[in-house]
């Protein structure tokens, strides 16, 4: 499975489970900073990023796009220095693609997760409690009127899985 752009990828933190990550195939787009990110929180392995640089060079002509590609077991090292140098063209950064992605990952394969709720919560917590995701974060109160109690278990699963769902599709 090494060396394919859409291997599974260790999420390390995230949700402790295999995640099928096509990096070209995402409803985000990656930038170099992104792949660097992934790269140094271990989400990505040198295979994914020398596999995805093979993808991008079939519309980016950058020779250091080209070297990445090249990119094997024999020559690991040269990987870091590159991708650094690529990704420092563009300023600030914020991990919010790797956020969604994550989280549409484990949505959409949420049948396979024993508590898919559990590793929103996981990821809530890897990336440092971001607010965008509170409303399907089962043990935030709701900040829009909803009363839980007023509602059963079912109910209130079913509005966290909603607003999971929204969130995604925005």
């Amino acid at each position: 499975m090494m060396g394919q752009a859409n291997r599974c990828v260790n999420t390390k933190q995230a949700t402790g489970e295999k995640m099928n990550l096509d990096l070209t195939a995402q409803k985000v787009s990656f930038s170099w900073k992104d792949i660097l990110w992934g790269y140094e929180n271990k989400y990505l392995g040198w295979a994914d990023v020398a596999a995805y640089a093979r993808k991008m060079t079939l519309s980016d002509h950058d020779e250091r796009v080209f070297k990445l590609s090249l990119i094997n077991k024999s020559n690991i090292l040269e990987l870091k220095p590159v991708l650094e140098d690529l990704a420092s063209e563009m300023s600030g950064y914020s991990p919010k693609n790797w956020l969604y992605v994550l989280l549409s990952d484990v949505f959409h394969r949420k049948e396979e997760f024993e508590d898919p709720l559990g590793e929103v919560e996981k990821i809530y917590a890897d990336f440092d409690y971001p607010e965008e995701i509170e409303s399907f974060v089962r043990y935030m109160p709701p900040k829009d009127g909803y009363i839980p109690s007023a509602h059963t278990y079912e109910e209130n699963i079913a509005r966290l899985y909603l607003n999971w769902a929204k969130y995604l599709g925005r």
